[in-house]
């Protein structure tokens, strides 16, 4: 059994790194293209080129530009000998670093890449279909192959089990912490703390509006019996009773949102705890959450970029956000203001539409160039 936990241990930790230095390259290619897009006209980047920027600007774009094709060079060396452990998802990352790799040349020539180079002697397609069946006939390709399954297993266990930490964890954390410590605590320490105990306005409204109504519900029920109505004192005491009761009522209520406040931020720390113990594997599962979006049809895309800007910042996105901002008022005690929550509605899903055009724009319209196509078919703007 200890022989078999090293051996999962070393497969877990290996199928990270190689993650690990997928992203690092696919992240530095996406920058130096998107750098090419803004500063050079979507062309290669040239050094001696003078741009219409200040020299300092320049200086840190071509800092940024020379880091980032180092770590594509990198990136492509190490994963061109795993390429079998990769799936289609992975290998289409992979291609992005090696063209631009392959864009910019040898290490001699980055620092001043020329606009053309002379053609290949034979089409990169023939090339393409020579290699791929030397590939085919090479005696390693099984254990390759056999490689690259146990590593896209070992990434999705590990995805699936940063995935439940990341959401068990905070709500065992929260209902723990808020049943066994924070519940107790604040029961003891509120009626000599004030901070735990202070009126709050919203509360005693809706207690007030409580014992009116109460109030009628006596005359109506008097009425409907036939009797005479309560007289006075009769009356005075039955709504003392039940003031005791709504304010018994409002005091528990008050201390219940003290206690959501408290025991949200022992959830909000688990979860800064899980976060942080679990670097590398979040980044596996950033692969994981890419290939599972990446991998989907044009159609599928176009329909969830579509559905998610419905729900969240659509025309008719303001009652949904309106009742949200609601129940997290009513969760904390707060009182929901309706000036705050116009103010909110007409500036975050606005904020947030922006950034979502934007990652259209700078990301999705390189990575799948025939979503955005079918994006704008489906909306009725292409």
């Amino acid at each position: 059994m200890s022989r078999r936990n090293w051996i999962n241990l070393f497969s877990n930790s290996q199928a990270i790194e190689l993650s690990s230095d997928l992203e690092r390259g696919y992240e530095a290619a996406l920058l130096i293209q998107s750098l090419e897009l803004e500063y050079y006209g979507d062309r290669q980047i040239r050094p001696e080129l003078k741009l219409s920027v200040p020299r300092s600007v320049q200086a840190t774009i071509l800092r940024r530009f020379k880091t980032a094709l180092a770590i594509c060079r990198n990136s492509a060396a190490t994963l061109s000998k795993q390429r079998g452990q990769l799936d289609s998802q992975e290998l289409r990352q992979l291609q992005l670093i090696e063209s631009v790799v392959s864009r910019y040349g040898s290490r001699r020539s980055s620092s001043s890449p020329s606009i053309s180079r002379s053609p290949d002697a034979l089409p990169r397609s023939l090339l393409g279909v020579f290699d791929s069946i030397r590939l085919q006939l090479d005696p390693s390709t099984e254990d390759s192959v056999v490689a690259g399954y146990r590593r896209r297993r070992d990434s999705t266990l590990i995805s699936l089990r940063v995935l439940l930490l990341l959401v068990l964890v905070p709500l065992l954390a929260q209902q723990i912490a808020g049943t066994y410590l924070i519940s107790p605590a604040v029961n003891q320490f509120s009626p000599e703390l004030p901070f735990l105990s202070y009126p709050k306005p919203q509360l005693e409204e809706k207690a007030a509006e409580k014992l009116r109504l109460y109030k009628q519900e006596l005359e109506f029920d008097a009425f409907l019996k036939g009797v005479q109505p309560l007289d006075d004192g009769a009356l005075r005491d039955k709504l003392t009773e039940k003031a005791t009761e709504l304010k018994h009522d409002a005091d528990e209520e008050s201390l219940k949102a003290i206690k959501n406040v408290f025991a949200d931020l022992a959830g909000l720390i688990a979860f800064a705890v899980v976060c942080f113990l679990s670097r590398d594997e979040l980044r596996v599962l950033r692969g994981f959450v890419d290939e599972a979006v990446y991998g989907l049809s044009d159609s599928a895309k176009a329909f969830a970029i579509i559905l998610f800007t419905d729900i969240f910042v659509g025309y008719h996105s303001p009652e949904g956000w309106q009742v949200l901002l609601e129940g997290i008022a009513e969760h904390f005690g707060l009182p929901s203001s309706q000036s705050f929550v116009n103010l909110f509605i007409a500036t975050f899903p606005v904020v947030l539409a922006t950034i979502f055009k934007y990652w259209i724009f700078r990301y999705l319209n390189r990575v799948s160039p025939s979503s955005v196509a079918t994006l704008k078919g489906m909306n009725g703007s292409g």
